[in-house]
């Protein structure tokens, strides 16, 4: 089965989550990559106050999963994922006025919030499809993402070469249509978060979910391990970055390896998770994955010859193909086993917990390559090995702690066949 003959066999709600999905990323990569450098250039404000606009921006975003995820288990995923559209337009609008300090910490607030509250009741939303199989589902998930990541910065360059003001009311504008599309499509308030809110009445309040999640061992023990791979995740558009500017190499690099992976990911995802179920468990293959991930970077670790010409670019072209690989036969079925370790209970909450563990494996794997770099002169490729053994302790953790008996039958039943 063809990946657009999966998405034609969705529903239209679906089919309309996995467009949303690729909005939210369009969205976001026409405008963010670019606010910093307006904020600075064109308005002049400080490299300080730009730098805690941005974090909280992030900081809401990461830091509210769980709050997101815990309004979808309560009320349903449609109240969450509508409001999230409605501020993220809300708050692109506001950068509008960005020359008002305060307007502006406003939008960067509902800017990361609108995150918050979408991203965990997507992703439960997506979760609960039985047309597919949960991998195959979030493989579609990250096609979507990875085509708005790509597309993205070049819409945002050419809106921004007419003017920031229209690159805003651009982005916005369809994150207002789909608030509205969703208000209409999506089913109300679910039988599962009916009871949820009579149990939480009765039973102690959000506390009482809060605790669920808490006492769910298994869980918190993936969500801790998974940190690894979010350690490596961020780390293209981080470390390689740095690697560049200390190697004197030019931005077109950066987007060259970014532009890569995300090619990559649109034509192979679907196909790769397709085939990936076919053989090994779930756990394994996310132990592979992120050993791939990890051992991509071993491609910078040689002394490389040729300083320009095509080759110049093969050690990175590496990379990028390993890299991604990795991800690849990674993240549909991380994501898919979130839903399995919850046993349909607040399943939108265990993603809100998921991504907080997620912020705290960012924050700590560039602080960790950070320090690295800090610390080249011990070594010239002290970044790489840290990566590297990162990518092979996750797999590790992951293979030892993650394999329990049955784990994988127990997947199996809950997404239709595969071999359809």
């Amino acid at each position: 089965m063809s990946m657009f003959t999966s998405y034609l066999k969705l529903s239209v709600e679906y089919r309309c989550m996995l467009v949303a999905a690729f909005v939210f990323n369009l969205g976001f990569y026409m405008l963010i990559p670019f606010l910093a450098g307006y904020l600075k250039q064109d308005l002049l404000l400080s490299a300080t106050l730009v730098g805690l606009v941005l974090g909280v921006r992030s900081f809401c975003q990461q830091g509210l999963f769980l709050v997101g995820g815990l309004l979808a288990d309560l009320f349903g995923v449609k109240k969450p994922i509508v409001a999230g559209c409605l501020l993220r337009a809300l708050g692109f609008c506001l950068f509008l006025f960005s020359q008002v300090t305060e307007l502006l910490f406003l939008a960067a607030f509902l800017t990361g919030f609108a995150g918050a509250l979408f991203t965990p009741s997507a992703q439960s939303y997506f979760s609960k499809q039985t047309e597919l199989s949960s991998a195959q589902m979030f493989a579609l998930v990250g096609v979507a993402r990875n085509g708005g990541e790509l597309l993205g910065p070049v819409c945002g360059l050419i809106l921004l070469s007419v003017s920031f003001d229209v690159l805003c009311v651009v982005s916005a504008l369809p994150f207002a249509l789909f608030a509205l599309l969703f208000a209409v499509l999506l089913p109300g308030k679910q039988a599962q978060a009916s009871s949820n809110i009579k149990s939480a009445s009765e039973g102690g309040g959000i506390s009482v979910m809060i605790a669920g999640v808490l006492g769910n061992r298994k869980f918190l023990l993936f969500s801790t391990i998974m940190s690894g791979y979010f350690m490596l995740i961020n780390q293209i558009s981080f470390a390689i970055p740095l690697h560049l500017v200390t190697q004197s190499g030019e931005p077109k690099e950066v987007a060259w390896v970014l532009t890569l992976c995300a090619l990559i990911a649109i034509v192979l995802q679907f196909p790769v998770t397709r085939l990936c179920e076919r053989w090994l468990s779930p756990e394994k293959w996310i132990s592979i994955g992120i050993a791939l991930m990890g051992l991509s970077f071993a491609t910078l670790i040689p002394n490389w010859a040729y300083q320009s010409g095509v080759m110049y670019y093969l050690p990175m072209s590496l990379l990028a193909i390993l890299f991604t690989l990795g991800t690849m036969v990674s993240f549909p079925f991380i994501m898919s086993q979130i839903s399995v370790l919850a046993e349909g209970k607040s399943v939108a909450t265990h993603y809100g917990f998921f991504y907080l563990f997620a912020g705290i494996g960012l924050i700590t794997g560039s602080a960790l390559v950070g320090v690295a770099f800090d610390y080249a002169a011990l070594s010239a490729n002290l970044v790489w090995y840290c990566l590297i053994a990162i990518g092979a302790l996750t797999a590790v953790l992951n293979t030892v702690f993650m394999a329990a008996p049955g784990a994988n039958s127990e997947i199996q039943t809950t997404s239709p066949s595969t071999s359809k």
